[in-house]
């Protein structure tokens, strides 16, 4: 099921949780070489706004600031992208760029930095591009 925003002569698609999902599996597999390693039994999460607790956790104030987190447990070896489907959508909205856009960016953006792989960023979402 899709549900629209109406913004005057325009609609916006709302994707479902599994359709955020689908783009960020996307953006993990045009990952550089170099780090597949390391997103190795990384699941993805798809949630429609970040929880309470989380938000009090990284002193996040508005539910819709936070698009996505990467979080590792333990030793590492699982590891969790969580993305944010009502705060992806409203910065997709407000700055008109394609939702599966902002996914992938988003993607890419978390792992990278939490991965310590900044300076792959640049290639991963060129390779993402030619999609």
């Amino acid at each position: 099921m899709v549900l629209a925003l109406i913004d005057q002569s325009q609609v916006f698609r709302i994707p479902c949780l599994k359709q955020i999902k689908e783009y960020a599996a996307m953006a993990l597999y045009c990952c550089p070489a170099k780090i597949q390693n390391t997103l190795r039994d990384t699941r993805i999460v798809v949630e429609n706004f970040a929880s309470e607790d989380v938000l009090n956790e990284l002193r996040v104030k508005n539910k819709n600031e936070l698009l996505g987190l990467y979080k590792m447990h333990g030793n590492g070896n699982e590891k969790d992208l969580i993305l944010f489907r009502g705060a992806l959508v409203l910065y997709a909205k407000l700055s008109k760029e394609s939702i599966s856009n902002v996914v992938a960016r988003v993607t890419v953006y978390e792992i990278s930095h939490r991965a310590n792989c900044v300076s792959l960023r640049k290639l991963w979402l060129e390779q993402i591009r030619k999609l």
